[in-house]
């Protein structure tokens, strides 16, 4: 086969469209929680297991309640629930195995299972698949498991910010057992039209000319690029390639300058988002959630993180800082969202930027027993240690959900999975008690969405185009609007934020919301150094 790299002039630069994307794919059918630690994945799989064969008898004890042939606040509900499980577990050697529970003497249900701090659901990959939503084509790959972190980042490197010879280079020392995969899937790439060429990389320069020092520019839902001088800090980058959930050009990686580091809040997909991850540069410090926190149980991300090939992951604890000249990023506790009450380590952060101070609060908020930010005197000490915060982004969320439909169900006790648990019910007093004490400026509604180009059947995801959809899922919400009316008695303003706003200081502390235009968007940002895209000048 003829040398790929002769394919292209070796001074211009090699990137994928921002209409390909790759995921990874395990040999093996992942357990129920993957890269989920602090628990033996063959324990977790007996606990999911034991929770799904008791679904079907908890939703017709749901359809009683709805039917009327059961009151909603019945006291021996919880006991029936606890017994049926406990037959189901004893039923079942395997499940015995794992669980202890039952009744005791005293009429007290027990229910334990056996955590093991070492033990977490990594995964090894074994291939991946490529995706061109402008050809509809899609094309598997298989490599040596080994390999899963070298073409992690490699495909890192295909941002388009670096040559043909420097890739060529790369690819060279990558070591003689990555070299032949990661030279078959350029090829592979290649075949399917997957990958840009262009004379040069303009992206950085032109996001350094369109924002200022100190701007917090939104990405869409949950995701900010916090501009520190001349480097910028990415925070929960989910991000969408185009077309691959609605028919808009959509921020993808590849439009975004070279982040100094990427933040991660906590462990939903939302969040944590390793389609994005993939795409990249690996070489860059990703901030996480430190397993010093934990309670129990704990999210593996420095094992997901390795895996896509990052090398310089960094476990920042509460109260830790991640320094910077001029300031830092510090961990701050994340509360609630946890409608199963396990626990598991999860930051916000505090950006402490030459005496402006930036809050990423993110979806925390008010725990099932009541404690919070507030409750724990965590905003009170940022205020003292660093001063009032400027802008506050938080969301606005009103979920309540009963514990049996949440993600992590099988490991709240039995007897509760009838019982709401909050899932990001965030009152609009609540919000404003927090921005009072955090005596902010500017309170930035955000992480619901905020941009078009992402999936409109998610219950947290709110889109101009779904009104009546949005009007149905938050009927019973209070207006997020109304919290306007609470702040504004304590100077500070509100903003319902879209993707590619702009909050930047002003003179007396403040903050301001600007608008870029059309200087940001996708399909600018792609003009840039491509033109229009082919299947435009096919039109």
């Amino acid at each position: 086969m003829a040398n790929i790299w002769t394919s292209w002039v070796r001074d211009h630069y090699l990137g994928l469209y921002p209409w390909t994307w790759i995921q990874f794919e395990s040999a093996d059918l992942p357990g129920p929680f993957p890269f989920f630690g602090g628990v033996d994945p063959e324990v977790a799989a007996s606990l999911q297991e034991a929770h799904h064969l008791m679904q079907s008898a908890i939703d017709t004890a749901i359809s009683d309640v709805f039917a009327h042939r059961g009151p909603l606040d019945d006291p021996e509900r919880r006991r029936r629930l606890e017994d049926a499980y406990a037959e189901l577990v004893q039923s079942r050697p395997h499940l015995r195995a794992h669980i202890r529970c039952g009744r005791r003497p005293d009429g007290t249900f027990q229910w334990e299972y056996p955590l093991d701090p070492g033990k977490s659901a990594t995964m090894t990959h074994l291939g991946l698949r490529g995706f061109n939503a402008a050809t509809q084509q899609v094309f598997p790959f298989r490599f040596n498991g080994a390999s899963a972190s070298a073409i992690g980042k490699f495909l890192g490197l295909l941002d388009g910010t670096h040559t043909v010879a420097d890739l060529q280079t790369a690819v060279e020392n990558s070591g003689p057992g990555n070299a032949g995969d990661i030279t078959r899937l350029l090829e592979n790439l290649k075949a399917y039209d997957c990958l840009s060429v262009s004379q040069r990389s303009s992206i950085r320069a032109h996001w350094i000319a369109s924002t200022q020092d100190r701007d917090v520019i939104h990405l869409g839902h949950a995701a900010l690029l916090y501009r520190q001088q001349e480097q910028f800090f990415l925070f929960d980058p989910w991000l969408m390639p185009w077309f691959a959930e609605m028919p808009v050009p959509s921020l993808w990686g590849s439009l975004l300058p070279r982040p100094a580091a990427i933040f991660l809040t906590h462990d939903h997909d939302d969040h944590v988002d390793p389609r994005t991850l993939l795409t990249l540069p690996k070489d860059i410090p990703v901030i996480v959630p430190s397993r010093k926190n934990r309670r129990k149980l704990y999210y593996d991300y420095p094992a997901l993180l390795r895996e896509l090939g990052f090398t310089r992951v960094i476990e920042l604890a509460h109260g830790e800082t991640f320094p910077f000249e001029g300031g830092c990023v510090a961990s701050v506790p994340f509360f609630g969202e946890d409608p199963c009450d396990i626990e598991m380590p999860r930051n916000c952060y505090l950006i402490a930027d030459r005496g402006r101070n930036t809050l990423v609060h993110v979806d925390s908020g008010p725990t099932n027993a009541g404690r919070s930010a507030l409750t724990e005197g965590v905003i009170d000490d940022l205020v003292k240690r660093y001063g009032p915060i400027s802008t506050l982004f938080a969301s606005q969320q009103q979920l309540q959900e009963l514990r049996t439909y949440a993600v992590h169900a099988c490991l709240s006790p039995p007897g509760q999975w009838l019982e709401v648990g909050e899932n990001g019910f965030l009152t609009n007093s609540y919000l404003a008690q927090l921005a009072t004490a955090a005596k902010a400026r500017l309170f930035v509604s955000y992480a619901t969405g905020g941009a078009d180009w992402y999936p409109d059947h998610l219950s947290f995801m709110f889109s101009r185009r779904n009104p009546a959809r949005t009007a149905l899922l938050t009927a019973n919400w209070e207006r997020p609007e109304a919290l306007q009316d609470k702040l504004a008695p304590v100077g500070c303003g509100y903003h319902y934020t879209r993707a590619l706003d702009i909050f930047r200081a002003t003179p007396d502390s403040g903050t301001t919301v600007v608008s870029t235009g059309e200087q940001l968007f996708p399909l600018t940002l792609y003009r840039l150094d491509h033109g229009n895209p082919p299947f435009m000048k096919k039109r």
